[in-house]
C-alpha cells in the first residue's frame, strides 16, 4: 500500500485530469463544477483539463498565458504587440487579434461570469481555487455561447473561519511580489443567518527583460525614445468576498475584483525587410535588422510609451434551495449579476526602428452587464440545468495610426464602436435509463440553446486619405441580428468502475457582426456571418493498478461552416478585419497518463495533435483553399512532468518539480506570404520549482519556502509578427527568470 503526503500533481490532462493527490490508495478524484454540479474529473463525459490551487502555486500561475502550453491542443499566448491582450487557441480555434468589437472564440469565464473581449484578458487573478479549460464548443449549459472552448477561472469562497496567507518574492530583473489573503471569522446576524469575507490583495513589479537605447547608428532621421525598457511588470489586483448566509437554504455573495497594469510596451524587433526597396526604406532599417530568432537585449524604438488595462468587476450571487417540486425532483435556484468596466490603452511603436515610420494607438473604454436565471434539479433518473441570460456591451474607440510620419504624412484618427446585446435561452438534462439491461451504466444528456444577439456598430475615419495621397474620408453606422438554435447530445457508458466511455455531438455557434478596424467603407458595412461548428468526439477515461495508473484519450472532428478567420491586411491601415471561410475541417486527438512508479514520484505525461484543412475558401468568387493557412493550430503539442517528494520531517516537507513543454512550429496568419515571414519555429520550455513546505513556526501556523525558474534553458523562441508586406517586427517569449518566495500561513 502506497503511504506519503499529499503532493501537488500537474496534470495537463486529455479529457478529465488536472491537479490530482496521490492518497494512500492512489489518485484521489477531483472535483469540478464545469457542467453546474460538483462532479469528478474522470465521471464527466467533457474534454476538461483542471488545475487547483496547489498545482497553479506550483505552475507558478499568475496569469492564464502561464498556462499556455501546458494543456495538449490548447495554446494561449499574449497577442502581437500586446502583453495584456490573449490570443487563446482551442483544437485550432482561435481569434488571432483580439479587436474589441470580435467575439472570442474561445470564452473566458471568472466565477461563471462571462468575459466579454480577449483585450486585457490577460490580468493577475487573486484567490484562485482552481482553474477548468473545457474543449469544444460550450453553450448548453454557459450563459455566453463558443464554439472553441472554454477557460474558466474559479476563486475560493470565504471559509467563515480567521486564517489567511502572507506571501513575499524577489527575483531576477528585480523582481518584487507582495500578496495577501485573509479570511475573517463568521459573524452571526442573530435569526439572518451569519456573515463571512475574504479581503486579497497583490502586488508584482519587475524591471523589463529588454532595454530601449537610443539609435546606436546615428541615423539623421532617428528620433530620442521616450521609455527606456519593455516587458516589465507594474500590477495591482484586490478583491474582496462577502457572503451572507442567510438560511439553510438562501445565500448572497458579493464580489468585487480590481485589476490595475501599467506597463511599457512588448518589445518588437525587426526581423526581415523586403529585398525590393520600397521608398528607400531599407536603407533607413537595415541596420537594425535581426534574426528571426535572435531575442535581443536591447532594440531602440522611439515612438514606443505604453501599455495600461484598469478593470473592475462586481458579481452578486443568490442560490436558494427551493426544495423539492414533485416529478421535478430537488431544484436549486440560482441567479448570477455582473457588471465590469474596462479602460486599456497603448501607444506603440511598431517598425522596429528609431525612425517613425509606424506608431499606433488604442484608447478602449469598455462596459458589459450580464444577468443570468438558473433552475437545477436532481431526480431519481435525471440531473438538469435550465437557464435564461441576458448580456450587453458597448464601447468606444480612439485609434489614431501614422504610417510614415517621419516624411510628414498625417495621422488616420480612427474611431469605432458598439452597442451590443444577448438574449439566450438554454438547458441540459442528464437522464440514466431504468431498463435492466443498462445496468445503471447508460447516461443520455440532451442539450439545446436558442440565441440572439443584435451589433450596433459605428465607425469614422474623418482624415484617411488614398493611395495617391488624396482625402478619402468615410464614416458610417450598421446594425443587425443574428439568431441560432444549437444542440448537444451526449452517451456515457460506465464500462466498469474504473473505465468510462462516451461519445458527444454539439453544434457551437458564434454570432456575425462588423469590421470595427476596416481600412475602408465597403470593408465595414459588410457584415461577417455567423459561424457554425459541427463537432464529433469519443473519449475515454480509465484508472488502472488501483488507481495508480491513469489514462484518458479523446478523438475529435469538427467540421465548420464560415469560420471566422481574421486577415491582417497591412499598409497605411494596418488593420485586421474578419472574413468568413467556407468551409473547414480540424481532426485530432488527445492523450494523457499519469504515472505512479514510486510513493515519492509522480509522473505525467500528455499529447495533442491536431489535422486542420480548409473545404472551401471563397475570396473575390474563387476558391483559394489551397492557398490559405490555419493559424495557431500546431500539428504537435506536448508536456511532461516529474514531481518527487525528496523528504519529509517533522521539520518540514521537500518537493521538487521539473515540467516540460512542447510547441509544434505553427503559423500566426493565414495568408502564405505574410507567414513567410512570420512562421513560429518549434520550441520546448522547461521550468522547475523546488518547495519546501509545512514548516511550523507556532500552533496553526507554518512558514513555506519555494525557489522556482522560468524557461530553465533560457530558450530564443518568437511567438508571434506583425508583417507589413515591406518589413517584419517579431516578437518573443519571456526569457528565463527566477526567484525565491516565502510564504507564512495561519
Amino acid at each position: 500500500m502506497y503511504a506519503r503526503k499529499p503532493i501537488t500533481l500537474l496534470v495537463a490532462a486529455c479529457i478529465g485530469t488536472g491537479s490530482a493527490n496521490l492518497m494512500a490508495q492512489g489518485l484521489e478524484e477531483v472535483v469540478v463544477t464545469a457542467q453546474k454540479r460538483e462532479q469528478t474529473l474522470q465521471d464527466a463525459p467533457i474534454s476538461i483539463a483542471a488545475f487547483n490551487a496547489d498545482a497553479l502555486e506550483q505552475k507558478g500561475v499568475n496569469t492564464i498565458d502561464d498556462l499556455g502550453t501546458s494543456v495538449p491542443n490548447v495554446k494561449i499566448t499574449r497577442s502581437p504587440s500586446n502583453t495584456s491582450a490573449a490570443t487563446i487557441a482551442i483544437r485550432g480555434s482561435a481569434t488571432i487579434n483580439p479587436a474589441i468589437t470580435w467575439e472570442p472564440t474561445v470564452g473566458i469565464y471568472l466565477d461563471g461570469v462571462f468575459i466579454g473581449k480577449n483585450v486585457g484578458g490577460i490580468f493577475d487573478i487573486a484567490e484562485l481555487e482552481r482553474v477548468e479549460m473545457l474543449r469544444g464548443p460550450q453553450g448548453t449549459l454557459y450563459g455566453k455561447n463558443t464554439v472553441g472552448g472554454a477557460v474558466n477561472l474559479i476563486t475560493s469562497k470565504p471559509t467563515g473561519e480567521l486564517g489567511g496567507k502572507l506571501r513575499v518574492g524577489a527575483g531576477s530583473e528585480n523582481l518584487r511580489t507582495l500578496y495577501a489573503t485573509i479570511d475573517t471569522p463568521a459573524l452571526a446576524l442573530g435569526g439572518a443567518g451569519e456573515i463571512m469575507a475574504k479581503l486579497t490583495a497583490s502586488y508584482r513589479k519587475r524591471d523589463g527583460f529588454y532595454d530601449n537605447v537610443n539609435d546606436p547608428f546615428g541615423n539623421p532621421l532617428a528620433n530620442p525614445v521616450l521609455i527606456d525598457e519593455f516587458n516589465n511588470l507594474d500590477n495591482r489586483t484586490g478583491r474582496y468576498d462577502i457572503l451572507w448566509d442567510a438560511t439553510d437554504r438562501f445565500s448572497l455573495r458579493y464580489t468585487w475584483d480590481y485589476s490595475d497594469l501599467d506597463l511599457a510596451p512588448s518589445k518588437n524587433q525587426l526581423t526581415w525587410l523586403d529585398p525590393n526597396d520600397f521608398a528607400g526604406v531599407n536603407a533607413l532599417l537595415a541596420p537594425y535588422l535581426s534574426g528571426e530568432n535572435e531575442n535581443r537585449d536591447s532594440v531602440s524604438l522611439d515612438q514606443a510609451k505604453f501599455e495600461r488595462s484598469k478593470s473592475i468587476s462586481q458579481s452578486l450571487f443568490a442560490d436558494y434551495d427551493a426544495g423539492t417540486w414533485g416529478m421535478l425532483g430537488d431544484v436549486t435556484l440560482r441567479y448570477i449579476g455582473n457588471t465590469r468596466t474596462l479602460s486599456w490603452d497603448d501607444d506603440l511603436d511598431i517598425d522596429g526602428s528609431p525612425v517613425n515610420l509606424f506608431t499606433s494607438a488604442r484608447f478602449i473604454d469598455y462596459d458589459q452587464a450580464s444577468h443570468e436565471l438558473q433552475m437545477i434539479g436532481t431526480t431519481d433518473r435525471t440531473n438538469y440545468v435550465l437557464g435564461l441570460y441576458y448580456f450587453e456591451e458597448e464601447s468606444d474607440v480612439f485609434n489614431p495610426i501614422s504610417f510614415f510620419g517621419a516624411f510628414g504624412a498625417p495621422t488616420s484618427n480612427n474611431r469605432y464602436g458598439f452597442d451590443n446585446d444577448s438574449i439566450a435561452a438554454f438547458g441540459q438534462v442528464d437522464w440514466r435509463p431504468a431498463a435492466a439491461m443498462f445496468q445503471d451504466r447508460l447516461t443520455l444528456t440532451f442539450g439545446v440553446r436558442w440565441t440572439e444577439e443584435t451589433k450596433d456598430t459605428y465607425i469614422d475615419h474623418p482624415n484617411d486619405v488614398d493611395a495617391l495621397g488624396n482625402p478619402a474620408p468615410f464614416s458610417g453606422q450598421a446594425k443587425k441580428t443574428f439568431n441560432d438554435v444549437s444542440p448537444t447530445f451526449v452517451a456515457a457508458w460506465d464500462a466498469s468502475d474504473n473505465i468510462n466511455l462516451y461519445g458527444k455531438v454539439a453544434k457551437g455557434w458564434k454570432a456575425g457582426g462588423f469590421n470595427g478596424e476596416a481600412p475602408f467603407e465597403a470593408a465595414f458595412t459588410t457584415p461577417y456571418d455567423a459561424e457554425e461548428i459541427l463537432s464529433y468526439e469519443l473519449g475515454i477515461k480509465s484508472r488502472w493498478l488501483d488507481n495508480r495508473l491513469q489514462f484518458n484519450g479523446a478523438w475529435f472532428y469538427n467540421d465548420s461552416t464560415d469560420m471566422q478567420m481574421s486577415i491582417f491586411i497591412a499598409g497605411s491601415s494596418a488593420a485586421s478585419i474578419v472574413q468568413n471561410a467556407g468551409e473547414a475541417t480540424i481532426q485530432g486527438f488527445e492523450v494523457e497518463l499519469v504515472a505512479l512508479p514510486t510513493p515519492d514520484l509522480e509522473l505525467s505525461a500528455s499529447y495533442g495533435y491536431l489535422d486542420p484543412s480548409y473545404g472551401e475558401f471563397i475570396e473575390n468568387g474563387v476558391d483559394v483553399k489551397d492557398q490559405k493557412d490555419f493559424p495557431y493550430a500546431p500539428q504537435n503539442s506536448a508536456a511532461l512532468s516529474a514531481e518527487y517528494s525528496v523528504a519529509a520531517g517533522s521539520w518540514g516537507d521537500l518537493t521538487a518539480r521539473l515540467d516540460y513543454e512542447f510547441v509544434d512550429r505553427h503559423v500566426p496568419y493565414i495568408e502564405p506570404v505574410q507567414n513567410a515571414t512570420s512562421q513560429v519555429k518549434p520550441y520546448s520550455l522547461f521550468n522547475g520549482r523546488l518547495t519546501l513546505a509545512n514548516v511550523p513556526v507556532g500552533n496553526g501556523q507554518s512558514m513555506k519556502f519555494a525557489l522556482w525558474g522560468k524557461n530553465l534553458l533560457d530558450k530564443e523562441y518568437r511567438i508571434n509578427t506583425i508583417p507589413f508586406g515591406i518589413w517584419t517586427v517579431s516578437y518573443y517569449g519571456d526569457p528565463r527568470s527566477y526567484g525565491v518566495e516565502a510564504t507564512y500561513e495561519f
